[in-house]
């Protein structure tokens, strides 16, 4: 393998410093809160910057958004995974509600402009197009769109978010479950500066490049069905600077353990043209399907 990986002495900690994006009323504060029982969380502005923060050792762990159920992907947090340090050492899948919220004195029907992040805002698509009157405007987190909205003085702004973020920044619903899907779910993953795998793991995060000839990735594919193993995620990413070469993340059910897994990273080595273990983890979920 191209990273050590070691077993963890001790149980997943419930008291820790997390490195969250954005500020409270996040999403990515409800995943926190779920996999840690009692944490000292920090909030930056960008996923990059919570990277920064669990690589440079200032935050033990953090939390970072990866696959939504309706909008898919994260690409941008794929996108740094290239140029970061870490461990994937857990995951976790959270129901996501989105509600417009305003002020006390605000009116849906009063409402001109509209603020969220990017994936609340495609979750939102039916909801948005059948109110075609009003702007949308882009914001680097719900919670922080919340915020911006109750310091507005403005009556007809509003923000899609979460419904905690009207008892933390005094707003009122205008609309409540606006998300496309009933069923509206994301995955995010909590990251160390080094891999570590604790009790009761049994999921794999691998990033590979293939060789670059005719059908590779078929090759690559067959290696996991000849073996019966189970991928759960495969997203491939652009290579900065390459000619239409890609990275392949992906993940898939397997423990360490057991010796056929030794045997498929094995094989995995002498098939591909870069192997890297992101992590091997086990992952929980308040969604029920």
């Amino acid at each position: 393998m191209d990273i050590e990986i070691k077993r963890a002495a001790d149980p997943f900690p419930h008291k820790s410093v997390v490195a969250c994006q954005g500020i409270a009323g996040s999403n990515s504060e409800t995943a926190c809160r779920t996999l840690f029982t009692d944490p000292d969380i920090m909030f930056f502005k960008s996923f990059s910057a919570v990277f920064s923060a669990v690589e440079s050792g200032m935050c033990q762990y953090g939390i970072l958004p990866i696959e939504n159920s309706t909008h898919g992907s994260v690409t941008a947090v794929y996108d740094l995974m290239q140029k970061h340090s870490f461990g994937i050492v857990k995951a976790v899948k959270i129901s996501i509600t989105h509600n417009l919220l305003g002020r006390e004195s605000s009116r849906l029907s009063g409402i001109t402009e509209i603020l969220s992040h990017e994936q609340a805002i495609g979750q939102c698509s039916e909801f948005i197009k059948s109110h075609p009157h009003i702007k949308v405007t882009v914001c680097s987190n719900t919670a922080l769109a919340a915020r911006l909205v109750a310091e507005s003085g403005r009556d007809d702004l509003a923000a899609i978010c979460s419904i905690q973020c009207k008892e933390i920044y005094g707003l009122k619903p205008l609309a409540i479950g606006i998300q496309d899907a009933q069923y509206n779910c994301t995955r995010f993953i909590c990251i160390s500066k080094s891999p570590v795998v604790y009790d009761g793991s049994d999921k794999f995060s691998i990033v590979c490049s293939l060789p670059h000839k005719p059908c590779s990735l078929y090759g690559l594919l067959g290696i996991f069905a000849q073996r019966g193993v189970n991928l759960t995620k495969i997203e491939s990413r652009p290579i900065p600077g390459t000619d239409f070469e890609f990275l392949f993340y992906i993940d898939f059910e397997a423990r360490l353990s057991d010796a056929e897994t030794k045997s498929l990273i094995s094989e995995l080595e002498g098939y591909l043209s870069k192997l890297e273990v992101l992590g091997i983890y086990s992952e929980i979920s308040d969604a029920s399907e």
